[in-house]
Formats: structure tokens, sequence, C-alpha cells
């Protein structure tokens, strides 16, 4: 790009806020208080999210099982605020229409602020102003007035061992002296704000696109992805889950092997540790937690089948995992729990079994459903391999095994996040590291007088006072009350 190009870009870039049809607009976008306002509502609903409940997304996208967990987990919780807590979006703030539209106008007031600074860093940097007034220099907050007794060349070498580029302007008999620090660092405001553009689209994009959902499958089990038909629909096989303990039962490792399964082929296979996940098509599983699973039979008393699965016993009471099940065409409602052969310990969330110790399980149950009553119409305790037969009832307990518990997670702003880390840290650091430093010097005959402008957390007037006492003069003395007026800009000050 050639410097008259950036020079109309520069210009260009000032066009919409001169232009009365949106100026107000473009008013409004470049202001800071806007940008206060916008900044508060986000947080703001970002703090509903944290302290209302949120429905899982895999039950949000299924009108009849979010109204169910409305009715189920919001009702009992918020009662006669329930409908209008549905109504502002609450219970799913994060995909709400306005919690979007704010990210969206902050990403826009961003761009505007980025565009609305650039002429006036522009101005200051590759147009700055190599010569001031003698009103600047006198009036500044950070000057010095000395005379010269060595060569204006022992001032520019001072200078520039300071790391300041400078440039000296002869005028007739006069000199004039330009030293810029740190100029390049005045751009670092831009790769910030481009940081920060990136990581509001990473977030658009997770908001918009991301999806996760926590799977519980047995061993020898599948799950889908999605809980309804989807046309991206996947299957997860756990093909065996494996855990080593240490002598005291603390797990030593645990991992699980998975199939992915898609259009009912296998598309992808591998093996997840909790820091080790497995990457296809756009999501990643993670192993998550795990946990006992019991293989239960139950035959009435003509033989035939009511019951035969492998349970998952996903709720623990104190130590002991269990999981409540209706026996069909019966009015029972059964408590099934690993009573023997697991350990107190928690791994993750999930209680899970100690190898070695011989399991055993307590089947309790009840007539009408209600398991809160005190006594069981019936209880069983069998070891694997052993059959009770009670109430009419032949049960069976073939053994015990594992469930995995693997989160998948699609998030398509993940790696715009990283980006925009990789740009903000580094800007940010530029930006008060290497604090930009401007010096204007008029050399008559003898007399010199020196003034400077600074970021405002930089002590401009003692580096001065250094480089002065570097060309041979004492410091300067304390500032008199007049030096403490507010500095005025080169270009106000003329």
């Amino acid at each position: 790009m050639t410097l008259s190009t950036t020079i109309l870009s520069a210009r260009w870039m000032r066009t919409p806020g001169r232009i009365p049809v949106i100026s107000s607009f473009w008013r409004l976008f470049t202001s800071v208080r806007f940008a206060v306002i916008l900044i508060a509502m986000l947080t703001s609903g970002i703090f509903i999210g944290v302290i209302v409940s949120q429905v899982p997304q895999e039950i949000a996208i299924s009108p009849p099982d979010f109204a169910n967990w409305v009715e189920t987990q919001a009702r009992p919780r918020y009662g006669i605020f329930t409908d209008l807590l549905l109504m502002l979006g609450f219970f799913d703030v994060f995909h709400t229409v306005w919690f979007r539209a704010l990210l969206g106008l902050l990403f826009v007031a961003i761009v505007i602020c980025t565009l609305n600074r650039f002429p006036a860093i522009y101005q200051t940097t590759i147009k700055a102003k190599r010569t001031v007034s003698e009103s600047f220099l006198r009036s500044s907050k950070n000057r010095a007035a000395f005379t010269l007794h060595t060569g204006v060349e022992d001032l520019v070498r001072v200078l520039k061992s300071k790391r300041y580029g400078v440039t000296v302007i002869p005028q007739g008999e006069n000199v004039h002296i330009y030293a810029d620090k740190n100029a390049w660092a005045k751009y670092a405001t831009f790769v910030s704000h481009l940081g920060l553009l990136v990581f509001l689209a990473g977030g658009l994009a997770t908001n918009a696109l991301g999806y996760q959902r926590f799977l519980v499958i047995a061993d020898g089990a599948s799950q889908p992805i999605y809980p309804v038909y989807h046309e991206d629909q996947m299957q997860v096989f756990s093909d065996g889950f494996t855990v080593e303990y240490y002598p005291d039962g603390r797990p030593k490792d645990y991992y699980s092997d998975l199939i992915i399964y898609k259009g009912g082929a296998e598309a992808s296979r591998g093996r997840i540790r909790v820091n080790s996940p497995l990457d296809y098509d756009g999501f990643r599983f993670h192993q998550n937690s795990f946990g006992p699973t019991v293989r239960l039979n139950i035959e009435n008393a003509s033989g035939q089948t009511l019951f035969s699965e492998t349970m998952i016993l996903g709720q623990v009471f104190g130590a002991v995992p269990f999981d409540i099940i209706q026996i069909p065409t019966t009015d029972y409602t059964a408590i099934v729990a690993l009573v023997e052969g697991n350990t107190t310990s928690n791994v993750v969330g999930g209680t899970f079994i100690r190898g070695g110790q011989e399991q055993r399980v307590a089947v309790l149950g009840f007539k009408g459903g209600d398991t809160s009553q005190g006594q069981p119409d019936f209880s069983a305790r069998l070891a694997a391999g052993e059959t009770s037969e009670t109430a009419g009832l032949k049960i069976s307990f073939e053994g015990t095994h594992f469930f995995t518990g693997v989160v998948a997670r699609k998030d398509p702003g993940a790696a715009l996040i990283w980006i925009a880390s990789t740009l903000l840290i580094p800007a940010v650091w530029a930006t008060f590291w290497f604090a930009r430093r401007r010096i204007w010097v008029q050399v008559v005959g003898q007399q010199v007088m020196m003034a400077g402008m600074a970021d405002h957390f930089v002590n401009l007037q003692a580096e001065i006072d250094e480089i002065v006492q570097a060309v041979g003069h004492p410091p300067a003395p304390e500032p008199t009350p007049e030096r403490q007026r507010p500095s005025l800009s080169p270009e106000a000050a003329d």
C-alpha cells in the first residue's frame, strides 16, 4: 500500500461520521457509554445464565423434551415465576435472540470504534508533526529548558541511546529535533481489537453452531449423539471400558475404547482418556466418568421374561450406586442397588467397582410406585450367578460391568478463541510495556527548549531530566504549579 493510498483510506474512514444520515448511528457506536451499556447487558445475561438453571442442549432442541423439562425440573424450583422466566428465555439464555443480538452489536461497535480511531493514530504516527510551536514547548507538562554547551549531535546521540528514532530538521540558524519511541506500539490497539473481534466471532460460532451432549454408555451398548432424528446422526459404541487400580483401591488409569458409527457404517474408532480425547467430524469425545452396571433378568411364575437389561447404576446414595425400574406387567417398582463389590471413592462423579471383590445386588420391590415407604413388599440379595424367587417373580443377577461417561462436544468456535488469545495477549503486553513517547526539541543558538508527550502511565518528565543530565546539565528543578497545567497536543498548541 502506497502512502497516498493510506492517506486516502484514513480520510475515507472519517467520512461516515460526516454524513448526516448516519452520523447519529456512527456517534452511538463510537460512544464509550454505549459500549459500557452493551458490556453490562452481556454481563447481566451471563450472570442470569449462571444463577438460573439452563436446559441441557440435547433437551432444548426437542420441543416435547423441553416442555417436560420445564414441568419436571424448572417449575418445582421456580414456582409462579416459571412462566415469566420461560417467556424471557432465561432457561436457555445463551441461545436467545437478544443475547446473540447483544454479541452482534458489540462486534459492530468494536469494528466502528477501530475504524474511527485509525485516522487519529495514523495522524500521530505516520504523519506526526516534526516541529511544534514555541507555545507548546513553554506550556507542556513535561518540558525542560537549558543551555547546550556541546553540539547538537551529543543531544541526538543521547536520544538514540534511549532507543528514540530521531529526525533533525534544520531551519535557518535554528535546529528542530523530533524524537519518537515505540510509535509502532500504538497499532497494537488494532491487533487487540482484532483479537476481540475474533473472540466474539468464536463465541457467536459456538453459540449458533456448537453442540454438547453427555453420553452414558454401558459396555457393548451404544448411544446416539442427537436425541432425535438428525441428518448428521452418529452412534457411539462402547467397545470396552478398562480401569486399573492402586493397591489402596484408587484408580490408577481408566479409559474407553469407542467406535463411531455414521450412516450405519463404522466411521472412526479410538481409545479415550481424560486428557486424550477422540476427534471425528468436528466432534471431540472426552472421557468424563465411569461407574457400575448390573445385568438383571426378571421372569414371572410362568417363565415369561419381564425384564432383561444391563442397568446403568448412575445414581448414588451414600456410597451405594443404584437405579429404579418399573417391572413390566406388574404393580412393582424396584430399587436395584450394588451393595457389595463397590468402593466409596468418587472419580469425576462416578462410583466404581473395585476389582477382585465379590459383587452383590439388593433388589427392593414396592407396590404402587412409592419407593419412599419404609418397608419393601419384597427383597432379594444376590451374588453374581444367583437367582431368587419372591413375590411370584424369578430374579437373576448375572454379574456387573461398567458404564462410561463420555462428553461429545462440537465447538466450531474453539479454534477462533485460540487465535483470539494469540492476538490479544501480545497486543495488550505491547500496549503497556512499549509505551509511546514523543519529544520535540528546539535549539536556538545554545538555548534549548524540550517538551514531550507520552501515555499517562509513563513518567516522561523523569526521562527528560535524565536526557538533560546526560548532556552535562544538572537535573531540572522541582515542577512549579505552572508546570502542572494539562498538556496541549502539538496541534492544539498551534
